[in-house]
């Protein structure tokens, strides 16, 4: 477990007053938003249906007012509960997460994604098997990812047409960004990369993500799972050949590592 400085935790109070500061602006705000309203209201016999219509535009602003006050409550609980958990050392607190609801509505949740370790390559192990991979399958993907990047996740090939620990090419890369545009991401980041790795394995490889998944957890299981993503998910140059190295790699040296964990 990682060790937290309680002294280090300042920066929580500071964004907890910056919302309870945003909080007393919108209470003035609704409060002008109200004595606008009653006086727009007061001019009806003047202004007609343009008083209506303004008195509406009011309740409107009024609401959403109410919207953002409810969202800043939010966040204050969130970052006093998240303070407290990393205070008292508490790794997990990195995986209660805030989410936004179709209407704009600021919630928490409990994300299953995991990214515990002092490398890349740790912090992958971790996410997958957060995932539910079992140990053979991820040692098949790392053994993969070894090759492709060696972990980097600015890593370019391909005459800068491939990019990211997985090297994805052209339409690919596109893909990538894109889903972590739209999830709120950085496409340049180990947490980015791995869950477009996931969503996209599930969606447009669902052979592999089902080899994956029931592929022995054995030396052997890894050997088959890094071959399978090999030819059929990475697709490099001499495809067959490099499914045997990655093989070989996943069951020696992978699963030597991850195999007991």
């Amino acid at each position: 477990m990682n060790e937290y400085n309680v002294s280090d935790y300042g920066i929580f109070n500071n964004a907890v007053g910056t919302v309870d500061g945003l909080s007393k602006v919108l209470s003035t705000v609704k409060d002008e938003i109200s004595t606008c309203s009653q006086q727009l209201g007061n001019e009806s016999i003047f202004m007609g249906p343009i008083s209506e219509q303004a008195v509406e535009g009011c309740t409107t602003a009024s609401l959403r007012a109410d919207s953002l006050s409810t969202n800043c409550s939010t966040i204050k609980s969130y970052l006093v509960e998240t303070s407290t958990n990393y205070q008292s050392g508490d790794s997990k607190a990195q995986l209660k997460v805030l989410s936004t609801g179709a209407n704009g509505e600021l919630g928490t949740s409990t994300s299953s994604a995991n990214f515990s370790g002092d490398t890349n390559q740790d912090k992958l192990y971790s996410y997958l098997s957060s995932q539910g991979f079992n140990n053979a399958a991820i040692c098949g993907i790392l053994a993969n990812i070894e090759s492709e990047s060696g972990f980097s996740t600015t890593a370019l090939g391909d005459g800068g047409t491939s990019y990211g620990i997985c090297q994805w090419h052209e339409g690919r890369w596109d893909s990538l960004k894109d889903y972590c545009s739209e999830n709120n991401l950085d496409s340049d980041s180990l947490e980015g990369q791995a869950q477009y790795l996931v969503s996209e394995l599930k969606n447009s490889y669902p052979d592999v993500y089902e080899t994956l998944q029931n592929v022995p957890n054995t030396a052997e299981g890894a050997y088959q799972a890094a071959y399978k993503w090999t030819t059929d998910f990475e697709i490099p140059e001499d495809k067959y050949s490099e499914g045997e190295n990655r093989g070989d790699n996943a069951q020696t040296t992978y699963w030597e590592k991850y195999g007991s964990k």
